[in-house]
């Protein structure tokens, strides 16, 4: 790698005295030592190939400003370390955006929103269940949008007072249950 090292190093400097014809073979030498170390520095070999392909075209656009008295690989590998953490940064914020898109239901409701509901509506089935039957009937004709629900037989003045009664049981069972309301 001595003699590769020289190589690279006497190519590097040619490149930033302008000669251009040092594009190719310089390539030809770091093309495969950016790429196995790019590979290996992420997790996926297609996020590899993408930073040792920007590394190398930032290199050759940065060639100009390479200092001739410093080690050419050195410097072509910091680009690439570079390139990793720009592709590492960029991952994560697909991944960021991945999630706030699963975060929304087609509909525009957020799944937090609606999974916390359905665990809400979850408890109060269960402290429901636990009222007697009576007033668990009367808690759930007062919710039901339906006028047929309520019952007939029963004056509105004696439904309140059964719903204030059955609602007070309810709270002391959801009290016990969750703590305050």
């Amino acid at each position: 790698m001595a003699a590769n090292r020289a190589q690279v190093n006497a190519l590097m400097a040619r490149l930033a005295d302008g000669d251009r014809s040092a594009v190719g073979p310089a390539f030809d030498l770091l093309w495969p030592v950016l790429r196995r170390f790019c590979r290996r520095a992420l997790a996926s070999d297609a996020d590899g190939e993408d930073a040792a392909q920007e590394a190398i075209v930032k290199l050759f656009a940065r060639a100009g400003a390479f200092d001739p008295a410093r080690d050419g690989l050195a410097w072509a590998l910091s680009i690439a370390t570079w390139e990793c953490r720009t592709v590492r940064r960029r991952t994560g914020r697909r991944r960021e955006a991945a999630l706030d898109q699963v975060a929304a239901l087609p509909d525009g409701r957020d799944t937090e929103a609606v999974v916390a509901a359905r665990e809400l509506a979850a408890a109060a089935r269960e402290a429901l269940a636990e009222l007697d039957p009576r007033d668990a009937a009367t808690v759930i004709a007062a919710l039901s949008e339906d006028p047929a629900a309520r019952p007939d037989a029963v004056a509105p003045a004696a439904f309140r007072k059964r719903l204030e009664r059955a609602l007070v049981r309810l709270r002391a069972i959801w009290r016990s249950r969750h703590g305050a309301i």
